[in-house]
């Protein structure tokens, strides 16, 4: 058996146990920060190890480039995903039309898509949401679940709901919109543009929350 079959599976089998604890874990402050997933200014992993994907096409790393980005990691047998979906929706309803991006993504497989539809419907969720997606769930770190992600305009995570979560979300999230994106460095009209690159030292700014 592979390395990578016997992450997925521990994956898999971890997930009942940390959902049930981890309202608890979050009550009393024991929540193990190293399993939180993706930490504040860590990289947002391009989303395609995904079996597929329901609410429209994946989203690729040049669809998210300079936007606000919000990622919920779920799964079906998961009562605080169905607990938390419903000010999700709200959420999507008060920030989409002001430029966040919305990605949801489920461990459910092909096998489940049907049950995974009837989740969407239900709850009324309109952004894409990727199923199969146990690999770019463990690109993300999830181990904690519902997993809640919002990322800023220079694609680094600037609120982790399980690190940040006494920060409220939409405070989060106008902050970053505030951000400017990172300035794209032009080419030197003397030079050709394939000569030049931006200068090790230039870092873009990151929204801190």
């Amino acid at each position: 058996m592979s390395k990578t079959t016997l992450q997925t599976i521990g994956l898999l089998v971890g997930l009942g146990c940390i959902v049930v604890a981890a309202p608890l874990l979050w009550k009393v402050g024991a929540l193990d920060q190293s399993r939180a997933g993706l930490q504040l200014g860590q990289t947002i992993p391009p989303i395609t190890k995904v079996e597929g994907w329901l609410n429209g096409d994946g989203l690729t790393p040049a669809d998210l480039e300079g936007k606000v980005v919000f990622v919920n990691g779920w799964f079906l047998n998961c009562p605080y995903c169905h607990e938390g979906m419903p000010n999700l929706v709200k959420l999507y309803d008060e920030y989409h039309s002001k430029g966040v991006v919305f990605v949801g993504m489920t461990s459910d497989d092909s096998e489940n898509v049907k049950n995974v539809e009837k989740f969407l419907d239900k709850y009324k969720v309109e952004w894409p949401n990727a199923y199969g997606a146990t690999g770019a769930l463990m690109a993300f770190n999830a181990e904690y679940f519902p997993g809640y992600w919002l990322i800023g305009r220079d694609g680094k995570v600037v609120w982790n709901k399980a690190l940040q979560g006494r920060v409220p979300i939409q405070t989060a999230i106008e902050k970053a919109l505030a951000a400017k994106a990172p300035a794209t460095q032009m080419p030197n009209a003397q030079q050709p543009a394939t000569s030049t690159s931006p200068a090790d030292d230039e870092q873009p700014a990151t929204a801190q929350l």
